[in-house]
């Protein structure tokens, strides 16, 4: 089975810390998952939509989302870098040297304009459309997914936030595909980069992954 994860820091690995992400665990559960991870970190929920659509092209039969929070921008880094090919290696490694983003570069203009200029309103809203996307997409091409709000809803009630705009709330119509477990809760070290450090945190969330995966699995086929 192909299990594409799309997603922020919360869903990169790190090399100094073998073995303790979550989605190693879900990769070491059985030897018929193949991981394609595409997440990356400091990226925006724009770009967890890229990564969406570009890691369709792999043909995933599952698909894990992790979002982010909304004050996050994509910056080029290098304009002239173009797909080399549809592998997991060649889309990450595309949108790791064409962009950047405002986690990595602290640029004064930029930062001004994030706290003083732009609607923190309309960036939330902006994040619900991306998210709400990603979920109306699956649902509509029928694959089947899980996914955490992460950043989205971190320390924020999205719910009242869409209602004072009156707009329908789309992201209600998937509760049963979202995972119970948010790791934005769970920590935010700079070491591991997936910022939580806690095993039993980072077992639950696979777990629940894994769950969610066996139900798809196990579901008959006509």
């Amino acid at each position: 089975m192909k299990i594409l994860v799309c997603g922020d820091s919360y869903s990169v690995t790190d090399p100094d810390f073998p073995g303790l992400h979550w989605s190693e665990k879900i990769l070491n559960f059985s030897p018929e998952f193949e991981l394609c991870n595409l997440a990356y970190g400091g990226c925006s929920n724009a770009m967890i939509t890229l990564q969406l659509l570009q890691g369709l092209n792999l043909n995933p039969d599952f698909i894990i989302l992790s979002f982010t929070n909304e004050h996050r921008y994509e910056i080029d880094k290098d304009v002239a870098v173009l797909p080399t090919d549809l592998t997991v290696q060649g889309l990450a490694h595309y949108q790791k040297t064409r962009y950047t983003t405002n986690m990595y570069v602290k640029d004064a203009e930029i930062e001004k304009w994030i706290g003083g200029k732009c609607s923190d309103n309309f960036e939330k809203l902006k994040n619900y459309f991306y998210i709400s996307f990603c979920l109306q997409t699956l649902h509509q091409r029928n694959i089947p997914f899980t996914f955490s709000l992460g950043g989205f809803e971190y320390k924020q009630d999205y719910p009242a936030l869409i209602n004072s705009n009156y707009m329908y709330n789309f992201i209600k119509d998937y509760t049963e595909s979202e995972l119970k477990t948010n790791l934005w809760y769970h920590g935010h070290k700079d070491k591991p980069w997936f910022h939580v450090d806690n095993d039993e945190v980072q077992t639950l969330f696979a777990n629940e992954c894994i769950f969610r995966i066996n139900t798809v699995k196990e579901k008959p086929t006509c």
